[in-house]
């Protein structure tokens, strides 16, 4: 099914309201100064073949849509009374394509004329689209492939009308050419593991070149290098996407599996192979996660607890041959735990429906497997469903578990939800696992995603066979308790440390390109507040991923108690990407903390509303905050906020907890790919300490903001803390991406006599 949502914001435009005309007296056919489109055209076929003329065939304008239409706007040179067009469509007699007619006085704001229908398939003369009569400058067609394929070309183009004389140019307007690059900003000349994490993940094919009887595998640190199989698993070269085929008679993984597959493993050990794939017995590892159900110590053992994996892809092929029960069923997601599979998310389209099902199977370590459809049915001879996903439709999927709290009892619910490519949501009933079977000690999970053909029936599997295209794809998950046998006593008080000496606490500037202490002289340890997926590692940078998440970053360094008259100040420079949110109050946080001496807090630490984290309470400390983004930039300020002995457990991610004591400094404003210097500091006075932040622009001061706290119960500082909200920084979350948050280029700390 193709659906066309705000396409106004997909081509960069607003719609507006139509300012129709009265017809015309005299038609005729209008001038067309120009046809343009955005550039994506193939080779020689660009837009202004559409208006030479030439009825050639080869003399035509041919451009592919890439998960969204593609546009050739007709500029009349002055606005017109619009009345028809006439298009002449490539290969017109033998195939229909589906178009859309929009019109604009200004080039910016388009009104819809004709909504999204198909040619009649049947000429390759002119065919006449009468319109209610409007006035406009420029016309637009948008396309979005044909019956075939996903191309939209057109030969020739007529604008009826009438108006104002106006002169062609001499010359023609050429667009200029530019790749298309592939959907979603990935790169189609890559191998995947450039465009995707695949560090925590393994793939397993149906090739058993090594004749081991086996299917092959291909563990993290290969697959992160750019290993590819042109026959299984390789980049798509026009979208990026990262292409799983899996044939009906390939290899399979032991004997007690049925099916081949082209398939990644979650691996939480992210190549460290000193750790196990799994544990005989099924007891969990730092490789494998649990359910928050789960005895502690399991949890204390394993390398996470509960989670969500998100994915973005299409199905492009299943099987149409073969039993019935079989054809056309394709895995594309799955919860795999020691023996059995909590879920198997399935797409099933069958030969004689236009559209496909998605359903799942909840298979327990105890009792009867059960079945739950979300869209259509899994029947072999379901009817076609109207509301169903067609081959090559992009759509996404989230697959989580979460613990719910009941009583003492902590239930593990599995949440299944699918996002359609206009937004639309479509969730299945929460799902009880509490009588699964996996809350105990000897179990362990790990998600898998990709194609597991569910056909091995088909008597054709050269040419029958599944083939599924991801464009994104993560998982993340809960920290586990800090030690085994449940977590240590957390400190509440602060902890005796000797006085504060004038000099450099750290200076990073990620020259060694890592996130821990590594080779640079004055680096230190970086850590998440949030998710895993929250630090990027590049070269001379760390990354604050963020985009439609919030998420943080912290280092712990040795404590420092300040005396009278002495400041500890920390400048960090920083990147903004090009997104920039708007509206986002108090959105970009930064913070210094005394840790009381919690050794825990030299960890990553995952922290959420649903879970926060106990190491973070009570952090005596200090925030500041700067508005991103604001309608009104003269509302732009500087907030500074003292942390309470509060159990949000969530540090930076939430204000709860903090009591608001100044705001102010001059307005500002975040501008995209911009390089910023910002600074928090505290000094001790007799009356207490003062807070202070400040934000410079290419090294000039755009504003400052200070407080004065006689009411402070901070002693010590060892802890600094970023936090950027959701939708802040950037416009995805995907560590692979440019636009992904804000990249750090130095962080520093120093304590000054004043």
């Amino acid at each position: 099914m193709k659906l066309y949502p705000l396409l106004g914001a997909v081509l960069g435009c607003t719609i507006a309201s139509p300012s129709f005309a009265q017809s015309c007296d005299n038609v005729r056919n209008l001038t067309i100064v120009s046809a343009t489109d955005e550039g994506f055209y193939e080779e020689t076929h660009g837009p202004e073949n559409t208006i030479d003329g030439d009825f050639d065939p080869d003399s035509r304008w041919s451009s592919e849509s890439q998960g969204a239409p593609r546009s050739i706007v007709l500029d009349l040179g002055a606005q017109q009374t619009v009345s028809a067009l006439d298009v002449a469509w490539y290969k017109g007699d033998s195939r229909k394509s589906t178009f859309s007619i929009e019109m604009s006085e200004d080039g910016q704001s388009y009104t819809a004329v004709r909504p999204f229908g198909e040619t009649s398939g049947q000429t390759l003369e002119f065919e006449r689209y009468d319109l209610s009569p409007m006035v406009a400058q420029y016309v637009r067609i948008l396309g979005d492939g044909n019956e075939s394929n996903a191309w939209n070309s057109i030969v020739e183009i007529n604008v009826v009308g009438c108006g104002e004389s106006v002169e062609a140019p001499i010359t023609p307007v050429l667009t200029p050419r530019r790749s298309a690059g592939g959907m979603f900003g990935l790169d189609p000349t890559v191998a995947p593991a450039m465009n995707f994490d695949l560090t925590g993940w393994y793939v397993t094919t149906p090739a058993d070149d090594n004749a081991d009887g086996k299917s092959d595998s291909v563990y993290e640190n290969e697959l992160a290098a750019g290993w590819t199989d042109p026959r299984y698993f390789f980049t798509d070269p026009a979208t990026g996407g990262m292409v799983f085929i899996s044939t009906t008679n390939g290899a399979k993984t032991s004997a007690n599996t049925n099916y081949s597959r082209t398939e990644l493993r979650g691996m939480l050990r992210a190549g460290d192979e000193t750790i196990a794939t799994r544990v005989d017995g099924g007891y969990p590892n730092q490789n494998n996660w649990v359910f928050s159900s789960a005895p502690i110590e399991a949890q204390a053992a394993a390398g996470g607890v509960d989670g969500v994996m998100r994915a973005t892809l299409s199905v492009n092929q299943v099987t149409r041959q073969g039993i019935d029960s079989q054809i056309g069923r394709v895995i594309i997601g799955q919860i795999h735990a020691k023996d059995d599979e909590p879920i198997r998310l399935y797409y099933r389209k069958l030969p004689q429906n236009k559209f496909g099902s998605i359903y799942f199977a909840h298979e327990p370590a105890t009792g009867p497997e059960q079945w739950v459809e979300i869209i259509g049915s899994r029947a072999n001879w379901a009817p076609n469903p109207d509301d169903g996903i067609a081959l090559d439709e992009v759509f996404s999927y989230e697959i989580k578990v979460d613990g719910l709290a009941e009583g003492d009892a902590i239930i593990p619910m599995l949440y299944v939800k699918i996002i359609r490519d206009d937004g639309s949501v479509v969730e299945s009933e929460p799902f009880d696992m509490r009588n699964s079977g996996f809350s105990v000690a000897d179990e362990f999970m790990f998600f898998k995603a990709g194609a597991y053909s569910q056909n091995n029936s088909s008597p054709d599997p050269a040419r029958d066979f599944d083939r599924v295209t991801f464009f994104a794809l993560d998982y993340e998950h809960d920290e586990p308790p800090a030690h085994e046998g449940g977590a240590e006593p957390i400190n509440s008080a602060p902890v005796d440390v000797p006085m504060a000496t004038a000099g450099v606490i750290f200076d990073d500037s990620f020259t060694d390109g890592g996130r821990d202490d590594g080779a640079d002289a004055t680096d230190v340890n970086w850590w998440t507040t949030t998710t895993s997926a929250a630090i990027e590692v590049g070269q001379d940078s760390l990354g604050l991923v963020s985009g439609t998440s919030g998420r943080g970053i912290r280092t712990v360094f040795e404590p420092q108690r300040l005396a009278v008259g002495q400041t500890l100040q920390s400048r960090f420079d920083f990147v903004t990407p090009e997104t920039i949110g708007t509206d986002r109050d108090s959105a970009f946080r930064i913070g210094l903390f005394d840790t009381l001496g919690r050794e825990q807090l030299r960890a990553d630490l995952s922290a959420s509303s649903s879970r926060p984290q106990p190491l973070y309470d009570g952090l005596p400390g200090y925030m500041i905050a700067f508005d991103v983004g604001m309608t009104d930039a003269t509302q732009s300020a500087i907030s500074v906020l003292r942390h309470n002995v509060d159990t949000q457990g969530r540090l930076l991610g939430t204000t709860k907890g903090y009591s608001k004591i100044g705001r102010g400094g001059d307005p500002y404003e975040f501008r995209p790919n911009t390089a910023y210097t910002g600074v928090i500091s505290v000094t001790r006075d007799d009356d207490g300490l003062t807070v202070a932040g400040e934000l410079y622009q290419d090294g000039v001061l755009v504003s400052t903001f200070a407080v004065a706290d006689p009411d402070t119960g901070l002693e010590n500082i060892g802890m600094l803390a970023f936090h950027v909200n959701s939708k802040t920084f950037g416009s995805s979350k995907d560590p692979n991406t440019a636009d992904n948050g804000i990249d750090f280029t130095n962080v520093r700390i120093d304590v000054i006599e004043n």
